[in-house]
């Protein structure tokens, strides 16, 4: 069910400085007589809450998403990307010096997507959230227009989508950095914030951007030498969880590694999630599209379909990237 655009309901009655009872309508945020601190959404500051003055989809008192203690039933695509218009109309040139971007969108063909695009599709899939990535360019110039772009489009989006810049160091207004395409540890930037990482299979066929990505190796190596980091494993790692029953390799995902489908009906077959699960953990898997190159509709769908239990569902389609992006308690 799609989620209600107006204000069904909102916090009745105040309680030491605060709202009390609260209601709140539509995905992603919904719940019924739950309590939290009142932290206002900036544009609601001093104002009282009313059906013209609320972000579709935000609790109904004008608070972000972070204050409350529950976020059930969000659904996150945790793996899309944008490009700035600019970027969309002069493809062909910027393919002449930038070697990985002919291969993946040098074909007029081959789909990109502005943040107007990706809104869109998240309305008919019934998305709430979309991690928004960028591409890894050579260029540092590019790669900082794109990142400028990707957080602009964030922040117009009210929390709809989240940043992940192309740069090797994060900017203001970024939830995270990627997509990285990097083949080799070292590569990988060092950051606080989650880092969404290429993943390339070492067997199968090929296909335009394959290679450039780590290894079910190279991502093994990353995660050792890197205890702290947030990493967000591309396509599957590449396969990694298939390693998952060395106890060793299970033990350094840790709530510290999520696996995104991005692409996985080009890759797998369905029954990847139910192998995945098994081997690495629900905790370890999140819903990516990959959108442009997959409708998130379509791909959602998908998802449903090879996830029959409910509540896999709801943590692959959105729990377990809420979680682990910090839009929910623990």
């Amino acid at each position: 069910m799609r989620a209600r655009r107006s204000v069904a309901a909102w916090c009745a009655g105040r309680s030491g400085g605060g709202w009390g009872a609260l209601s709140v309508v539509g995905r992603p945020w919904e719940s019924s007589q739950a309590t939290h601190s009142h932290q206002r959404w900036p544009k609601m500051a001093g104002r009282p809450p009313d059906a013209s003055n609320v972000p579709p989809r935000w609790c109904a008192c004008g608070c972000a998403p972070a204050a409350h203690r529950t976020i059930p039933r969000v659904i996150v695509d945790i793996h899309t990307h944008l490009f700035p218009p600019r970027f969309i109309a002069e493809r062909a040139r910027l393919a002449v010096s930038e070697p990985a971007f002919a291969e993946m969108y040098g074909d007029p063909k081959a789909k990109m997507a502005t943040a107007h695009d990706l809104l869109a599709s998240m309305e008919r899939a019934g998305v709430d959230v979309s991690v928004a990535c960028g591409f890894w360019w050579r260029d540092p110039a590019l790669a900082a227009e794109h990142a400028a772009y990707l957080v602009e489009a964030a922040r117009a989006a009210g929390g709809r989508l989240l940043a992940f810049v192309p740069t090797r160091e994060a900017i203001d207004g970024a939830a995270g950095i990627g997509e990285v395409r990097e083949p080799t540890p070292e590569g990988v930037p060092a950051s606080t914030l989650p880092v969404l990482t290429h993943c390339s299979e070492e067997v199968g066929h090929a296909y335009a951007g394959k290679v450039g990505g780590l290894t079910p190796g190279a991502l093994g190596r990353l995660l050792e030498a890197r205890p702290q980091a947030r990493v967000i494993a591309a396509h599957w790692g590449g396969g990694f969880p298939f390693a998952a029953l060395m106890p060793e390799v299970r033990a350094r995902f840790d709530r510290r590694v999520l696996f995104d489908s991005a692409a996985s009906v080009y890759l797998y077959g369905p029954e990847v999630f139910r192998r995945v699960i098994d081997l690495a953990g629900l905790d370890t898997v999140a819903w990516g599209s990959d959108f442009p190159l997959r409708p998130q509709d379509v791909d959602r769908a998908s998802v449903d379909a090879a996830l029959p239990d409910e509540q896999e569902r709801a943590a692959i389609l959105g729990g377990n990237a809420a979680r682990f992006l910090g839009l929910a308690s623990e």
